[in-house]
C-alpha cells in the first residue's frame, strides 16, 4: 500500500512533533547531568523507534516499497510517544525524599578502614571475571575453531552444528573487568586502553562467533558514554561517532552477509539494513497489523527466556525451541522460520504478553527500572570506598547492554540477561571480597601507623 501526499504529511508532523518533544525532555536532563541512564534510554529509545521512519520514508517513495496502512503507521508513532510519556512520568516521580539519599557522603563513615585503603577486592574481583571470559573463549576456540572462516551464512551461527553455544554468554564478562579495572583509576589514558581492549575483545569474538558486531559496538559504545560522563568528549563528537558507527556497521553486514551491491542497489540495501539493524520500528507496526490475532502469553516469555540458561545435562526435557516474545512473534505472527529471531522491540514485547494494558504498565515499570540504575550509579560515584564504588559504577555501566536490549528486544529478553549477569558479577564480587577477608584475619594485610594517620587527617579535612 502507497501512502497519499496528506497521509505522509499528517505522518511526518507528528513524527516531527513526538522528536521534538523527547529530544527537549531530554535536553532539559541533560542540562542537570552529563550522563544518566535516563538519558541512555532516550537515546537508545529514539534509535529504536525514531531512526527507522525516515529511511521507511525514502524506501516507500524512493525505491517503492510498500507500506503498511496509514491508520497503522500512525498508531505506531502514536503508541511510541504515549509510552515514552508514560515512561517519563514514573521516572520523574520522587519515590525517596532528598535527606533520604543512601549516597550522601555525610551517611558514609569518616574513620578510616583497611577496606577503605585497598583495591584489592576491585582487582580480584576485575580478575575474576576476566578469567571467566577469557577461560569461555578458550574452550569454544577448542570446540569450533575461528567461525567466520568456516561457516557460509550468518544463520549457521545459530545451528546445532556449533557446540558449546552456551559459552558464548560469558564471553561479555571480559567488559565489566575491564570497567573495574579503569573505574579503579580513572584517568584519560585508562579510558582509551579500555577502547583499545575493548575493541581488540570485540574482533576477537566477531572472529570466534562468525560475524557478531555487537561486542564491538557495546565497546565503542560504553567508551564513548565514559567519555561524556567525564566531560572527555562532546555531544557533537558523540553525533559524529553514531554516524561513523552506523557506516561501519553497515559495512561488517555487507561482509557478514556476503552482499556485493553498488549505486544505487547500494544505498537500498544500506536503508533498510540500517532500518532493521538499529531501528525496528516497523516490526513494532506488523504487530499492530496483527493485533486481533495475538493470543497474549501473559508472563511466560520471561519464564521461558531463562531456559536457554539452563544446560541440557539439568533439564533433560528442556525444549529445543524456546518461545520467547521475539520467537513468538517470527514463528507465529510472521510465519518465519529462516533460523533468525525477528526483534519485537519493547513495546511489542509488552503487547504479545498481554496488549495495550500490558504497554502502559510497562512503560511505568521501566522508568522506575531506569531510575533505580540511576540511583545506585549515584551511588557507586560517591561511594568513600574506592573499591566499592568502582565496582559498582563498573557493575552499572556493563548493564548498557541490558538496557540496548530491553529496548530493542523487549522485557523477557532483559530480564533473563539481567539477572544472569547479576548473579556471575555478585558471585565474582563475592569471592573477591572473602578471599580480602580471609588474608586479612591471617595476617597478610596491615595498614601501616602513617597510612592511618594521614587517612584521618583526610578525613578530618572532608568533615569540616
Amino acid at each position: 500500500m502507497m501512502l497519499t501526499l496528506p497521509q505522509l504529511s499528517a505522518l511526518v508532523l507528528f513524527y516531527t512533533f513526538s522528536l521534538v518533544l523527547i529530544g527537549y525532555l531530554a535536553y532539559q536532563s541533560f542540562k542537570k547531568v552529563r550522563f544518566s541512564f535516563h538519558l541512555l534510554f532516550t537515546l537508545v529509545y529514539l534509535l529504536t523507534f525514531y531512526l527507522g521512519f525516515p529511511f521507511s520514508m525514502i524506501l516507500a517513495f524512493g525505491f517503492n516499497v510498500q507500506t503498511l496502512p496509514f491508520e497503522t503507521l500512525f498508531l505506531t508513532l502514536f503508541s511510541a510517544l504515549a509510552f515514552y510519556i508514560l515512561y517519563y512520568a514514573a521516572y520523574k516521580v520522587r519515590l525517596l525524599p532528598n535527606k533520604a539519599l543512601l549516597f550522601s557522603k555525610q551517611n558514609q563513615p569518616n574513620l578510616p578502614t583497611a577496606r577503605q585503603l585497598s583495591a584489592s577486592e576491585g582487582i580480584i574481583s576485575g580478575v575474576i571475571l576476566l578469567a571467566i571470559a577469557l577461560v569461555t573463549i578458550g574452550l569454544f576456540f577448542s570446540l569450533n575453531g575461528l567461525l567466520l572462516f568456516k561457516l557460509d551464512s550468518y544463520s549457521q551461527i545459530f545451528s546445532q552444528s556449533v557446540s558449546g553455544t552456551a559459552l558464548k554468554r560469558f564471553f561479555y564478562f571480559f567488559l565489566p573487568a575491564l570497567l573495574i579495572f579503569y573505574f579503579l583509576k580513572p584517568t584519560k589514558l585508562n579510558w582509551l586502553l579500555f577502547l583499545l581492549f575493548g575493541v581488540g575483545f570485540g574482533v576477537l569474538t566477531y572472529l570466534l562467533v562468525g560475524g557478531t558486531r555487537a561486542n564491538i559496538a557495546l565497546a565503542v559504545a560504553i567508551f564513548f558514554f565514559i567519555g561524556i560522563s567525564k566531560n572527555y568528549i562532546s555531544i557533537m563528537t558523540l553525533a559524529i561517532a553514531g554516524a561513523v558507527a552506523i557506516v561501519a556497521m553497515f559495512g561488517l553486514a555487507l561482509a557478514r552477509y556476503s552482499l556485493d551491491v553498488s549505486g544505487s542497489e547500494a544505498f537500498y540495501t544500506f536503508l533498510y539494513l540500517t532500518r532493521d539493524t538499529f531501528s525496528p520500528w516497523e516490526n513494532l507496526a506488523l504487530l499492530f497489523s496483527y493485533y486481533q490475532q495475538i493470543e497474549f502469553q501473559g508472563l511466560a516469555p520471561i519464564v521461558r527466556d531463562f531456559y536457554v540458561f539452563i544446560p541440557k545435562e539439568l533439564w533433560e526435557n528442556r525444549p529445543d525451541l524456546v518461545v520467547n516474545a521475539a520467537n513468538y512473534f517470527t514463528w507465529e505472527v510472521l510465519n518465519y522460520y529462516a533460523g533468525l529471531a525477528i526483534s519485537p522491540t519493547l513495546l511489542g514485547s509488552f503487547l504479545i504478553m498481554g496488549g495495550i494494558p500490558f504497554m502502559i504498565l510497562g512503560a511505568m515499570v521501566c522508568g522506575w527500572l531506569i531510575k533505580g540504575m540511576d540511583f545506585l550509579y549515584q551511588y557507586g560515584k560517591s561511594a568513600v570506598n574506592r573499591s566499592n564504588g568502582a565496582i559498582i559504577q563498573a557493575y552499572v555501566f556493563a548493564n548498557i547492554f541490558n538496557v540496548i536490549v530491553l529496548v530493542r528486544e523487549g522485557i523477557d529478553a532483559f530480564v533473563s540477561r539481567f539477572v544472569f549477569f547479576s548473579l556471575i558479577f555478585i558471585a565474582a564480587v563475592l569471592i573477591a571480597k572473602l578471599t580480602v577477608l580471609l588474608f586479612r584475619q591471617t595476617g597478610c594485610v596491615r595498614l601501616k601507623p602513617v597510612e592511618i594517620s594521614r587517612l584521618k587527617i583526610e578525613s578530618k579535612k572532608e568533615n569540616d
